[in-house]
């Protein structure tokens, strides 16, 4: 019966009035034919018949009317149900860590976009059943795994746990109910029986006008009319998914739509939602990314993996490995997927120079299939490199990169963020420290000649002075120069102490010289971040070394970190990490998914549109994004994180390497960028 109620209004009444017209028509001339003489005394026996037969239709059609409209309406209700569970979920989950937030509402987005895709066309078939082999379903159990998983977790509270679980619950029951509905059908019987007892009021009444003939016809007529009528909204309203009078499923879509576009993203919310559409990539192919199905979602690392094998570079590559690692929820050693594509990722070194970053940048954009990339490692690299990415319109966001320089009145079309704290804020905490603490009166300062070495030296020698310093040097030594010349030099000048903000391999190698200077090797050296590496610390031990950067340790009151990325890294490493840079590239990496899954569009040939133009808007409309290594609000000028907490490790207590369990800052301060910016 399933071809009857799936036809459209015009047609289910057409049918019904040609076939109760039909059988009406040929009654009557067959009674005319055949009543003759006998036309009064039928005629009032009909007559008497009227009101039992009439009352009998009533009775059938009434029950039958109010039983599918309720139907319908239980239908309609359920659809509202499964919105209104989704919606609570949404909320539920904005307590929790902000990549477990983002992993449970897209797993939502993509079941309800399903369900009103698919399902409603399984519940409209024969076998409503089929609805269970549906992607719908396949996103439901997706969508249950991952939010019973992490509602699981002790990191979560229980209040959370409670409200996702009774959502998800709500949710199932839901979907449940409507395929139950779906897969009911009107009893056929009583449909005949209703259609027979109609035929009969016909029949009686033909009757009755055939014996009192004149306008007692338009009676007769009348209720032809009225039983084809009767009969078609009963066949109209019987099936919730198909024909006419359907279940309407724009809640559904209008929650699918809010969830995917980040409305319901703590981060994001109504106000900063980012338009994409089809019509995005239609306005500027160009900028669009066309992933076909099957196909992976091509990024990029661009990070200083080749003569740096061993410290920061790696360790950022490890941050972004287990980011698409927890792509599923869970940190298994798998790659998860990204709306459903897998993560094919390029690697290429950025040799920390600019050359390295140049050359990196041009070899990446050969591929026009490239989405986003990580990086880069080093800042030197960083400023090479994102004039080429931001004329491609390519996404670049990194975990490492502080010098200042990168984010100060960038080009309007710059597509460069970055996750480590701007090295004000480090510049500024490291003066405090050796002014106000170590209470040094006549510094040397040491760079290597970088971008990340330069800016940083000066951010700290204009810091200092307010600290009572009088007296700084600034001294050069690059990588391959002659460092026990640099640290006779340095001996020669009288100094109290020694700030080094320098890269690897010229970290190690100067504080070997300045521990073979006896003039200088119990001096303080205070060196920064570049330098806070495991594969430092056995040269670090052998001077009086002290090492800033981000304060991980206090990352172990983020629970999140504490109970599953810390466990996580050393799992799939196999040692404890290298840097203290990991959980930026992490955060970074997990930005760049987030703008992708707010931004993506699915194509009438399945294929996934991304436009890389949006994905820099939608990185712009993060504000309060609660990542592993900080919080993040990115601005225009690409600054995420707005704040610092910078710690200062003595050696051999770094937080890199074996000790890192143990390690504890002998000073820790956090800083704003806006209040370091006023104190300029």
């Amino acid at each position: 019966m399933s071809w009857l109620t799936s036809l459209p209004v015009w047609a289910i009444l057409f049918l019904a009035l040609l076939l109760v017209g039909s059988v009406s028509a040929g009654s009557y001339i067959f009674l005319h034919s055949r009543t003759g003489e006998h036309r009064e005394r039928t005629g009032l026996a009909a007559a008497a018949y009227m009101t039992a037969l009439g009352s009998l239709f009533a009775i059938l059609t009434g029950f039958l009317i109010n039983s599918e409209y309720a139907t319908l309406r239980q239908a309609q209700s359920l659809v509202g149900k499964e919105a209104a569970a989704a919606s609570r979920l949404a909320w539920a989950t904005e307590a929790l860590p902000s990549v477990d937030t983002a992993l449970v509402q897209q797993r939502l987005g993509v079941y309800l976009t399903d369900s009103e895709e698919s399902d409603f066309k399984a519940f409209g078939t024969d076998k409503a059943q089929n609805a269970q082999t549906s992607p719908g379903f396949g996103s439901l159990r997706e969508l249950q795994s991952v939010s019973f998983t992490i509602a699981s977790r002790p990191y979560v509270a229980s209040a959370t746990a409670n409200a996702i679980e009774s959502s998800m619950a709500d949710l199932t029951d839901a979907r449940r109910e409507l395929l139950s509905i779906a897969d009911s059908e009107m009893p056929i019987e009583l449909l005949l029986l209703s259609a027979i007892a109609g035929f009969a009021l016909i029949i009686n009444a033909l009757f009755v006008s055939l014996r009192s003939g004149g306008n007692t016809v338009y009676v007769a007529v009348g209720i032809i009319l009225i039983v084809a009528l009767d009969l078609a909204l009963i066949v109209g309203i019987s099936a919730p998914f198909r024909g006419p009078f359907v279940v309407d499923a724009g809640p559904v879509q209008t929650m699918a739509t809010e969830v995917q576009s980040g409305v319901y993203l703590p981060w994001v919310g109504p106000g900063r939602v980012i338009e994409s559409s089809a019509k995005t990539c239609s306005a500027d192919e160009s900028s669009c990314v066309r992933v076909a199905p099957g196909d992976p979602i091509q990024l990029a690392a661009l990070l200083r993996i080749g003569k740096d094998a061993d410290a920061s570079g790696l360790d950022d590559l490890r941050g972004f490995q287990l980011a698409i690692d927890y792509l599923d929820g869970k940190f298994d050693g798998e790659d998860g997927q990204l709306l459903g594509h897998e993560i094919a990722r390029y690697e290429v070194d950025d040799e920390c120079s600019p050359e390295g970053g140049r050359s990196g940048a041009g070899q990446l954009l050969n591929d026009k299939s490239l989405v986003a990339v990580v990086g880069t490692t080093c800042s030197g690299a960083a400023k090479a490199a994102i004039p080429l990415f931001s004329e491609a319109g390519v996404l670049m966001v990194s975990g490492q990169n502080t010098a200042p320089v990168l984010t100060v009145d960038p080009d309007s079309n710059s597509t460069y963020f970055r996750t480590a704290p701007n090295d004000l804020i480090q510049g500024s905490v490291v003066a405090g420290f050796v002014g106000g603490q170590l209470g040094l009166n006549n510094i040397a300062i040491v760079s290597d000649g970088s971008v990340y070495s330069e800016e940083l030296g000066t951010v700290f020698e204009s810091k200092i002075g307010s600290y009572g310093v009088t007296q700084t040097r600034t001294f050069e030594s690059k990588e391959g120069s002659d460092y026990t010349a640099t640290a006779a030099e340095i001996s020669r000048g009288g100094f109290d102490g020694i700030y080094m903000p320098v890269n690897s391999p010229v970290c190690e190698n100067l504080m070997s010289a300045i521990a073979s200077n006896p003039g200088i090797k119990d001096l303080p050296v205070i060196t920064s971040d570049a330098c806070v590496l495991a594969a430092v610390l056995p040269v670090a031990t052998k001077v009086n070394a002290y090492g800033s950067g981000p304060d991980v340790t206090a990352l172990d009151k983020k629970p999140f970190y504490r109970d599953e990325y810390k466990n996580a890294y050393r799992s799939k490493f196999g040692q404890a990490p290298l840097s203290v840079w990991n959980t930026a590239a992490f955060d970074a990496a997990n930005l760049i998914f987030d703008a992708i899954q707010r931004t993506a569009i699915e194509a009438d040939d399945g294929s996934l549109l991304i436009p890389r133009r949006t994905l820099v808007e939608a990185m712009k409309a993060v504000d309060g994004y609660d990542g592993v290594s900080n919080k993040m609000v990115c601005t225009s000028t690409g600054d995420c994180a707005q704040a610092g907490t910078i710690g200062i490790f003595k050696a051999p207590a770094w937080p890199v390497g074996s000790g890192s369990q143990s390690a504890q800052p002998v000073y820790s301060k956090t800083e704003t960028l806006a209040s370091v910016i006023r104190k300029k």
